[in-house]
């Protein structure tokens, strides 16, 4: 897999400037989105810590299960019927998964690659739905809407940082591989270098 380079001296993208350092927005940007997962993991310990609640936040949209689970708790709704889902283990995984595409994307972004940028701008959306649904929208304890708020803060920032002017001059081309600004006009110039007569007598043979 190529590369993208830098049009004037064919150096890679992250070692244009030959220390190998990035724009201080990309640098944000990646610490930003690595802060969306240690959020993410303070969601997975509060969900630990009031558990109960939860499940109590998850009763109220069911007809007949808050009832029930004001009667007998876990076991109320058991004997009720109602089969409660495991919001911790789901939520542990996907540390593990957000830790994951992360690491790639940020890893690419660096090197100076536009999907690296914007895959982490669709992991961001994500996260704001998220944010938005289980802080706002289901009524859970007032916990997780401080968690929420303060998730939401830090995807503003990444966003902030995905899409300043330093971080877009930083990647190279719209995919991988791409070329790198002012490509088009080099060849272009190039094209026209090559269509100028030379000076001096043309010899014509034979």
């Amino acid at each position: 897999m190529d590369r993208p380079t830098d049009t004037d001296t064919g150096t890679d993208a992250g070692t244009a400037t030959g220390t190998g350092t990035v724009p201080r927005s990309v640098d944000l940007a990646i610490r930003a989105a690595w802060s969306l997962v240690g959020v993410l993991g303070l969601t997975v310990a509060v969900m630990a810590v009031f558990n109960d609640q939860v499940v109590g936040a998850w009763a109220d949209h069911h007809e007949g299960a808050r009832e029930a689970f004001d009667q007998g708790g876990r076991l109320g709704l058991e004997r009720a019927g109602f089969a409660t889902p495991s919001f911790l283990p789901v939520a542990a995984t996907m540390i593990v998964v957000g830790a994951m595409i992360v690491w790639v994307l940020a890893s690419f972004l660096r090197r100076g690659y536009r999907w690296g940028q914007l895959g982490l701008f669709a992991t961001v959306l994500g996260c704001v739905y998220a944010s938005i649904a289980l802080g706002f929208v289901l009524g859970p304890p007032p916990v997780f809407v401080a968690v929420a708020v303060l998730s939401l803060l830090v995807e503003g920032v990444t966003v902030v940082c995905l899409w300043h002017p330093d971080t877009r001059a930083h990647v190279r081309g719209p995919w991988v591989g791409g070329p790198g600004p002012g490509a088009g006009a080099a060849s272009a110039g190039s094209f026209v270098a090559a269509e100028e007569p030379t000076e001096g007598p043309v010899s014509h043979s034979g």
